[in-house]
């Protein structure tokens, strides 16, 4: 195995000339850089001045880091130790960036895109920073490299916390392993742990100071009384959406920190962290719940907003609890089993009492967290359990729930199971998201003692319950890495722009390695970056990859299918002048350029050739062909739209057909006086008959005949204008007998003779009665 980092020696000729040597890690191989340090985007976008200089700001920070992932294991590191500016960068980026719901979200596309790229790079350093072996050839030995880390403070306890707030959502497996080997390498950032959660617990007290806010465990403490203090109603807008900012970011970045590493709960656990945040709970969320509905707000949606963020402070409060009792005492019962989980379970029950008198927490808590779940898991080991002390936790928490405890009306046959709430009503309601624009910005929280900050804030899961609730609302993690491998083999391949992509951000962490094993190694993880890039930071590549050559390059081949010629559709393809695909083509037949025979102006045997032609259709001298045609009547006026239609072409003709015609009648619109009658028209024909004198006044026998027509056309038809249906009801003769048709019709008369009724006589008869002219 090759030499460590840390044992390394280089050679070198100092100024006397004389040759000596220096470890690989010295500041004489620093190369000179300024790293620029990051600003949060500015609040107020239209301010073209400001926002053009905070995007420069960005292409500076982005250029930067590609030179400096770029660089050769030992290079990297000596500015990773000695160039301070380069810590200063990542720990302003790790402070101020914006989380998740902040102002970035109001960036146009270039900012965004370009903090998208900045905040990429800078998981990518911080990835690279906490891995002391990146292969065979480049690793340092993992004590040094702990001691490394430490003593140059490229890590620390909040740097850590703010990367979980940031990268947890997204790329919660490959921080995972950052920050467990982090804490392997380095036992000392355990300790730092430690002298952390005291001020956290100061910063929870501070909280309730500010909120004028009592809790049970301060009042043990201080042994006074609690009393009422309206300084939550009185408070400034500002200062009061502070708080809730503030209590938000807090628990949010404790929850997901304890998220991304599990083994961190049980140093909380051993300052009894979780009854102190049960008591918190207690007495500060209540009171900020009745603030809500006191106050007056300018917006609905601000009002929507503060309650949003109370909801992901609650659930972030109950997530923590619940990991901290599921890793240090439930987890072991499970793992272990037997008489050796004896003293879990007398932790889990010792804890559980301690906060009974949280009455409100237990009620919300019992509405995520069954206690019924956590008893039946105690009850299959074969501990000896104090049945006494669970069925008195039970009561407690059952009564807490009927008292506080929300339900909402269940969804389906209440015979289909499901989970019921402890006294036997229907579940409890759960508060759903409210919407809202995004919060524009979030206070940090300080958490002093010259340790840093726990600032940050971003949307944790409750277990069970994802906060996916709020992705509609525009809450959700835009820095989740893409996953190619989501529907398993019928997952499309990515383009090769995206694969080109996905090697340049593998070689922008291991710059070492050949474009063309990373995209076999791409391929093994179906495209996911993510499982690509842990499995060689863990060394543990699968066995069809452990004997490929890790510097193999791509493979440059032509893709003939893509050409341009082949992609071209043409009506000429395949002719006899297709060289493209046609290999015989007689060059003879195609001439190129101007032709070298010329033509002379003078030459007039073309003219000529056509003058036959134009003295065919005559001239002013000549003749027209058409002048020996027989002459006709060119009616412009006439109108031939119809005569294409053969109409009645089929039929024979009949014998009055072909002596008579339908005579010549003339359009009334064309008429200019009285429209002649036909036998007028016949009578023109005979120069012997006299017109018919002209009527003013038809006859009015004629029209009352015409009239008559018209009454019993309408007599003959209905209300609705159909023809109305005679119904034979009369018949025969009585003797003569009846047909059937007679007899249906009477029947049926008599059947609906009172579908119309007389309703004038009705009216009537009801009037006189009314003035008492009829007995009633």
């Amino acid at each position: 195995m090759s030499t460590p980092l840390d044992k390394k020696q280089v050679p070198y000729d100092d100024s006397s000339g004389k040759r000596d040597h220096l470890p690989a890690l010295h500041p004489k191989w620093l190369e000179k850089m300024v790293f620029v340090a990051y600003t949060p985007p500015p609040t107020d976008i239209t301010d073209r001045g400001q926002y053009e200089q905070w995007l420069e700001r960005l292409k500076f920070i982005a250029e930067d880091l590609h030179w400096l992932l770029q660089l050769p294991h030992d290079k990297f590191w000596c500015q990773a130790v000695f160039n301070e500016s380069l810590l200063t960068l990542l720990d302003t980026y790790l402070r101020f960036s914006p989380r998740s719901y902040d102002v970035i979200y109001d960036l146009p596309n270039d900012g965004r895109e370009r903090h998208l790229e900045v905040h990429r790079l800078v998981f990518m350093t911080c990835v690279r920073m906490a891995t002391h072996k990146e292969s065979k050839d480049d690793h340092i030995t993992p004590d040094v490299f702990g001691d490394i880390l430490y003593e140059n403070f490229i890590f620390d306890v909040p740097k850590l916390l703010d990367l979980c707030v940031l990268y947890g959502n997204g790329n919660g497996a490959l921080l995972t392993k950052m920050i467990t080997n982090i804490f392997t390498q380095q036992p000392k950032y355990e300790d730092d742990l430690r002298a952390t959660i005291p001020t956290i617990i100061q910063v929870l007290e501070n909280t309730e100071d500010v909120c004028g806010v009592t809790s049970s465990f301060t009042l043990e403490k201080v042994g006074k009384a609690r009393s009422k203090d309206p300084r939550l109603v009185t408070m400034t807008m500002k200062e009061f959406q502070d708080v809730i900012f503030y209590l938000a970011d807090t628990a949010i970045t404790i929850s997901n920190f304890l998220d991304v590493y599990p083994p961190a709960a049980h140093i909380f656990h051993e300052f009894k962290f979780e009854q102190r945040l049960a008591s918190f709970y207690e007495g500060i969320v209540p009171e900020i719940q009745a603030a809500l509905k006191v106050r007056e707000f300018e917006t609905m949606s601000h009002k929507r907003l503060l309650k949003q963020k109370l909801h992901q402070s609650r659930k972030s409060l109950q997530k923590i609890f619940h990991t901290i009792l599921g890793h240090t005492c439930i987890e072991p019962v499970l793992e272990k089993g037997g008489e050796e989980v004896a003293e879990n379970i007398e932790d889990f029950l010792h804890t559980m009492s301690a906060v009974l008198g949280e009455r409100r927490f237990l009620a919300d808590y019992e509405s995520r967290y069954s206690f019924q779940e956590y008893a039946d898991i105690m009850c299959q080991t074969s501990c000896d359990i104090d049945e006494t002390q669970v069925q008195y936790i039970h009561d407690a928490i059952n009564s807490a729930y009927a008292t506080f405890g929300k339900r909402k009306k269940p969804k389906g046959a209440m015979s289909a199971g499901g989970r019921t709430s402890p006294d036997g009503s229907p579940g409890p309601l759960e508060e759903g998201a409210v919407g809202g624009a995004g919060a524009v910005g979030g206070g940090a929280g300080a958490v002093g003692g010259g340790v840093g900050a726990v600032g940050g804030g971003a949307m944790g899961e409750a277990d069970g319950e994802s906060m996916d609730d709020y992705s509609g609302q525009g809450y959700g993690d835009v820095y989740q890495t893409e996953d190619y491998d989501v529907q398993g083999a019928c997952a499309p391949r990515p383009s090769v722009v995206e694969i080109d992509s996905l090697i340049s951000s593998v070689k922008d962490l291991l710059p070492e390695l050949g474009e063309g094993f990373i995209e076999i190694l791409l391929e093994e993880y179906g495209y996911n970056l993510e499982q690509a890039i842990n499995a060689l930071l863990t060394d543990k590549l699968p066995p069809s990859l452990l004997d490929v050559d890790r510097f193999m390059e791509r493979e440059n081949f032509e893709d003939v299918s893509s050409s341009l010629v082949d992609q071209r559709a043409n009506i000429f393809d395949n002719d006899k002048f297709d060289v493209f695909r046609t290999e015989n083509v007689d060059m003879s037949r195609i001439h190129q350029g101007k032709r070298a025979d010329d033509t002379s102006l003078d030459d007039k045997s073309t003219v000529k050739q056509l003058k036959a032609t134009y003295d065919a259709y005559g001239s002013r001298d000549q003749a027209s062909m058409y002048d020996n045609l027989p002459d006709y009547e060119y009616d412009d006026e006439y109108d031939d739209t119809y005569d294409t239609n053969n109409i009645g072409a089929q039929d024979e003709d009949s014998a009055e057909e072909l002596t008579a015609r339908r005579p010549f009648v003339v359009p009334r619109a064309l008429q200019t006086g009285r429209e002649p009658k036909r036998e007028e028209v016949e009578s023109e024909e005979s120069d012997d008959e006299k017109p018919v004198r002209d009527e003013f006044v038809q006859d009015p026998a004629k029209l009352r005949e015409i009239a008559e027509q018209r009454r019993q056309w309408h007599a003959s038809r209905g209300r609705g204008g159909r023809i109305r249906q005679q119904h034979d009801v009369v018949g025969k003769p009585k003797g003569h007998g009846q047909e059937k048709d007679v007899m249906r019709n009477r029947k049926f008369k008599e059947k609906n003779k009172a579908v119309r009724g007389n309703h004038n006589r009705r009216a009537g008869a009801d009037r006189k009665r009314g003035r008492g002219m009829m007995a009633i």
